[in-house]
């Protein structure tokens, strides 16, 4: 097939998460990538130019197949499963599993979950991967460990609760919380997860909770419930991906995104992340600790560190700036920036009542996808939720 027929193609791709496999004309498989758009990555191939190896492969591509999946996380373990399977011949860097990281189950009777490589020394156990960086396993590993908290290396039945349980990152192994067959049910739910076989988890997830529900089990049975849901509507905002920001059209150069994290208005912080050109820009990104607000005041909260970030004039103006949260911190925002003289859009991202909305809000013309708006706000959640983490468990020693 041409490459004016393989773009036609591409152009009908789905706008999902997925993973795409590029063949020859005998079906040889020679790539398989993962994707947050299908059809964006596949298209940046034929659109900007490319290293001489990426070139070559081109110039073989008979036909592109794509595999959607319903999530980001997904389509990376996909991707994993896949070239394990197929050994692509331009798949150079994750065909050698001996270098890079993957996720380790062991063989216990209360089996940890880890990021590890095949080359160290590890118990008898099972090993996934592996996967492109380090990031992508420990992001997927925290979203994992949000569907199903496992034990990384605290102490069974030790009679002491690990910091991680107080967190809901693990399920009380240490304090005798849960017994050692419910447990080992939940390692066996993240196995199926990582092969791929999410439909098996929730059918198993169903079937715990009919059997919880008819013992009069309600807590435990509005657990599964929960974790059903939450199969069905992954957030894996943490697995953003670079190349898709990049190939979206119309990024302003410089977007910050601005958040508040708090309990009660305990530890209240803030953070802002950058994008800049697209891409994700971890050398901007700056963390406020909250001075001038007492309480859960978010509007009050933003308005502060937008301000204390507006006195840095040796810092890089934002094109637009981003806010988690609806009219009152996007006002808050525009009359700061109109006292100060400064014209920045400003944009916000309103959760509505019930907090399962994603409303943009702003008075100016902003042309930018809402789906990578909503990416660079869950992005600045989570750099604001791991500072105060990090906060909060200084405060405890």
């Amino acid at each position: 097939m041409n490459n004016i027929k393989l773009i036609e193609k591409v152009k009908k791709f789905p706008d999902t998460p997925g993973v795409y496999i590029m063949r020859d004309s005998r079906r040889q498989v020679l790539y398989i990538g993962k994707a947050t758009s299908l059809r964006h990555r596949v298209l940046s191939y034929f659109q900007r130019p490319q290293e001489a190896r990426i070139e070559r492969m081109i110039s073989q591509i008979n036909n592109i197949e794509t595999l959607k999946t319903d999530s980001v996380i997904e389509a990376l373990l996909l991707e994993s499963n896949l070239i394990k399977k197929y050994q692509p011949k331009y798949n150079v860097k994750l065909k050698d599993n001996k270098t890079y990281l993957g996720i380790y189950i062991t063989k216990e009777e209360y089996p940890r979950v880890f990021p590890a490589r095949i080359t160290q020394k590890l118990p008898p156990g099972e090993f996934y991967g592996p996967f492109p960086s380090s990031k992508e396993v420990g992001d997927a590993l925290q979203i994992i460990r949000k569907l199903f908290p496992f034990r990384v290396s605290c102490e069974p039945n030790s009679g002491k609760f690990c910091f991680e349980y107080h967190l809901g990152m693990c399920p009380g192994v240490c304090g005798g919380k849960i017994g050692k067959e419910e447990y080992q049910a939940t390692i066996k739910k993240i196995r199926f997860f990582m092969k791929g076989q999410k439909k098996e988890v929730i059918r198993i997830a169903q079937a715990q909770m009919k059997v919880a529900a008819k013992n009069m089990e309600f807590e435990k049975a509005a657990k599964l419930r929960d974790q059903i849901f939450a199969l069905r509507h992954i957030q894996d905002v943490a697995l953003i991906s670079d190349e898709a920001l990049q190939t979206s059209p119309d990024i302003p150069h410089r977007i910050e995104a601005y958040d508040i994290s708090n309990i009660s208005g305990a530890f209240s912080v803030g953070s802002m992340v950058v994008f800049t050109d697209g891409l994700i820009d971890k050398n901007e990104y700056r963390k406020f600790k909250i001075k001038s607000v007492s309480g859960a005041d978010d509007v009050a909260s933003i308005k502060e560190i937008v301000s204390r970030r507006m006195s840095h004039e040796e810092w890089v103006m934002p094109d637009v700036i981003l806010v988690d949260g609806g009219k009152p911190q996007v006002n808050a925002i525009q009359g700061l920036l109109s006292f100060l003289k400064k014209t920045i859009p400003v944009v916000g991202i309103a959760k509505g009542p019930r907090r399962d909305r994603n409303d943009i809000v702003s008075d100016q013309a902003v042309d930018i996808d809402k789906k990578i708006l909503i990416r660079l706000r869950d992005e600045a959640h989570r750099f604001a939720i791991e500072y105060y983490r990090n906060l909060h468990r200084k405060s405890l020693k």
